[in-house]
């Protein structure tokens, strides 16, 4: 979704996170500016947050969604710092609970400041908006039972279903409702309005869950901790990606998950639709295009999924690499 309203989202979310970043000492400061690359986002230490991900809807949600005619500018500032930063300290915490990375002092307390921040943002758009609001809290109650849920199935303490992962991926996305929910409360949105709203975000973050557990499978698979193989009803004798690979090819769950991602990508789409929100419709209507495409091709060709996000992510790092050389050569001159 390149356009000027993408720009536009980039601008916002940099300009939120810069606001933040000068409110901190030089020396947390410093390491605030390589937080992407500090938490193993990018391989980029001057890549900003607005060129992490592929997709700007992943931080930038609240921005898309309330347009100048549809939100006061203040309640949109206040949910873009809210949802970004919510889902930075999501991120760093995940990775750093993982084992993932290895953080120290300096991104400990940047995750807290975060944090704090984030709460900064939503307490005026929660106070204005008590009925139909979400709190941070409850966003990271959900969060942890479903960290703890899936910790079971993967341990064999619990069935591994498709019910209960599709239940479990839901409680994944906790943190993602507060900010826009809440500002949609503030700015007076009707009960139906806020129903679309939260059928828009589910629909957005599944889609991309989804659609992320079929191309992470095997580094997930590496972990212990893919849920396409752990749904598998036959295992394979021998315990590598190729065995698992032709078996979820035979049982056909690697499509199943891509399928389940387009349909959710539609289910935003029409939501953002009835919200009167035509770009970030045309947006999730298009990744729902992308990832049916992207489904017919694992099913002729199995690996596709895997290969076309290893494509991408070579092809995103490429581009954090140059924007990283330009914002050096522009400070140099």
């Amino acid at each position: 979704m390149k356009t000027p309203q993408t720009t536009a989202v980039h601008e916002a979310i940099d300009s939120a996170y810069e606001r933040l970043v000068a409110t901190l000492p030089e020396h947390l400061a410093t390491v605030a500016r390589e937080l992407p690359y500090r938490f193993g986002l990018t391989p980029n230490p001057g890549t900003p947050w607005s060129r992490v991900f592929n997709n700007a809807a992943v931080l930038g949600l609240p921005a898309l969604l309330l347009g100048a005619e549809r939100a006061p500018r203040k309640i949109r500032e206040r949910a873009v710092e809210a949802h970004l930063f919510a889902i930075i300290a999501a991120f760093g915490m995940d990775r750093i609970e993982d084992g993932q990375i290895i953080a120290g002092a300096a991104e400990r307390v940047l995750i807290h400041i975060v944090r704090r921040a984030r709460d900064q943002a939503l307490a005026p758009l929660f106070a204005r908006a008590p009925e139909g609001a979400y709190s941070f809290a409850w966003g990271e109650q959900v969060t942890a039972d479903s960290v703890e849920e899936e910790r079971a199935v993967f341990a064999g303490r619990a069935p591994a279903t498709l019910d209960r992962y599709r239940a479990i991926s839901l409680k994944k996305q906790g943190l993602a409702f507060p900010a826009s929910m809440t500002a949609a409360a503030a700015a007076g949105w009707s009960a139906e309005e806020r129903g679309h709203v939260e059928a828009l975000i589910a629909g957005a973050a599944l889609g991309l869950q989804y659609r992320d557990d079929v191309v992470d499978w095997i580094d997930d698979f590496e972990l212990g901790a893919s849920w396409p193989v752990v749904l598998l009803e036959r295992r394979p004798a021998e315990a590598t990606v190729e065995a698992f690979e032709e078996r979820l090819h035979a049982e056909g769950w690697l499509v199943r998950f891509l399928d389940m991602s387009s349909e959710a990508f539609h289910q935003a789409g029409r939501a953002a639709e009835a919200l009167g929100a035509a770009a970030l419709g045309a947006w999730a209507h298009g990744q729902a295009e992308q990832t049916a495409v992207l489904a017919e091709r694992e099913a002729q060709n199995p690996g596709s999924a895997v290969r076309w996000e290893r494509a991408r992510r070579a092809q995103r790092e490429q581009q954090q690499a140059m924007l990283a050389e330009t914002s050096v050569a522009r400070a140099a001159g």
